[in-house]
């Protein structure tokens, strides 16, 4: 079993009001990503294997393309999607070699399950590399304490996103 990132975070929010903050292109596009990005969604189909496509921006204009293709989606308890980098027209790309290296896996499994524990919700995030060589599995394990930190500030903008 290659490396995993795991990452649970508590929410004050509703599970499903936790959930659904997944569910839209409206809302995704106001928390999701790394902070100092905004994002402009291309495609939106919520449903399996439907596509998510979309662009990330920091101050300078870079653009960072990315896409997920939904694999299952369980109203308000899961959802599991295929990320990766993607050019302008959609297509699975390298990631930018710069911060991630020539070797970062093409593809990632990420799955969301959305529980209630003492009152709060609580999101268990897992990923993992999908359809990557030996090589690529060991970027992803070598980096996991630097996706710790990222998701970390994505689920930070999550919780601002929920609390207005």
């Amino acid at each position: 079993m290659p490396a995993e990132l795991e990452i649970t975070h508590y929410f004050t929010n509703s599970k499903k009001e936790v959930y659904d903050a997944f569910t839209t292109s409206e809302s995704l596009q106001k928390w999701w990503g790394p902070v100092g990005h905004e994002m402009q969604v291309k495609t939106f189909e919520f449903h399996p294997e439907g596509i998510f496509h979309f662009v990330l921006r920091d101050k300078e204009n870079n653009a960072m393309w990315a896409k997920w293709v939904f694999k299952e989606i369980k109203e308000s308890s899961k959802l599991q999607f295929i990320n990766c980098f993607s050019n302008e027209a959609g297509e699975t790309v390298k990631a930018p070699e710069v911060p991630f290296g020539a070797d970062w896996p093409m593809e990632m499994i990420v799955d969301l399950e959305f529980y209630v524990e003492e009152g709060k919700a609580r999101i268990d995030m897992v990923s993992f590399p999908h359809n990557a060589s030996d090589t690529s599995k060991k970027v992803f394990a070598d980096n996991i304490g630097n996706m710790e930190q990222g998701f970390g500030g994505t689920f930070d903008q999550l919780e601002k996103y929920l609390s207005k």
